[in-house]
């Protein structure tokens, strides 16, 4: 508490004793309603009645009346409550310690007096998922397109061919997932021997194709020379060479 009138805590005694003249009684308990110190301070004090008995019995007649009863009650419940709070505050700081000094698993804890159940948090799992290739196309009527293959399964790079025969060799679709760019790439048909023929090339930009964020396929039209049943496979190839994708029969 701050001073009243002398030392530090002299002046609650002194108050409870009613040794305090009148101006410093009612500065008191001016100072007593704002001060949580003084009102703990002041409840403990009447928490000894047997010592302030002894105190009175030798002590002579206050000049002044003690404190009022019913300002004294009023600051007697008050600190009783600023005690109560202050015991709750320590309690659940005490309590958040202990939780962060645990960590660990989560505990949960039922209310009725069941075993506690321990749960452990599942670890995160991210994974890189390139689409699976379209359904495949139905041969249309005359000879019309009809798949040719797809590539292997799991690839990063996800393609299906589609075939049409025609008089001069070969139409040919091809889908694409699972590209990031920026690149350039080249669709080549072999045949039986080995020949390589081009049949399209083509640029990736930095979205991709088939991917996060960009989730369309690209698809590519071309043609060769080569008639569906003399084509043993095709390979996408980047432009350094790097094969990205072999789709066979």
């Amino acid at each position: 508490m701050s001073e009243v009138s002398g030392a530090p805590h002299t002046d609650i005694a002194a108050y409870v004793l009613g040794v305090l003249g009148e101006e410093d009684h009612a500065g008191f308990e001016a100072h007593l309603l704002e001060c949580p110190e003084c009102q703990v301070e002041l409840v403990e004090m009447y928490h000894l009645p047997d010592i302030l008995d002894m105190v009175k019995k030798s002590w002579p007649d206050p000049p002044v009346k003690g404190p009022g009863p019913r300002v004294l009650r009023m600051l007697l419940a008050d600190a009783a409550k600023a005690n109560r709070r202050r015991k709750i505050v320590r309690l659940a700081t005490a309590a958040a310690v202990l939780v962060l000094v645990v960590g660990g698993p989560l505990v949960v804890l039922s209310v009725t007096n069941r075993e506690p159940v321990v749960t452990q948090a599942a670890p995160s799992i991210v994974t890189s998922v390139v689409s699976s290739p379209s359904p495949s196309r139905e041969v249309g009527p005359e000879g019309g397109a009809a798949p040719f293959g797809w590539s292997e399964a799991g690839n990063a790079v996800a393609a299906e061919v589609t075939v049409q025969e025609k008089e001069w060799g070969s139409a040919v679709e091809l889908e694409l997932r699972g590209l990031i760019g920026p690149m350039t790439c080249q669709l080549f048909a072999y045949s039986h021997g080995g020949e390589a023929y081009v049949v399209n090339n083509w640029t990736v930009p930095s979205k991709g194709y088939g991917v996060p964020g960009s989730p369309d396929p690209l698809v590519i039209t071309g043609s060769t020379a080569l008639r569906k049943a003399d084509i043993e496979r095709f390979e996408v190839h980047k432009q350094d060479g790097t094969v990205l994708a072999v789709v066979r029969r």
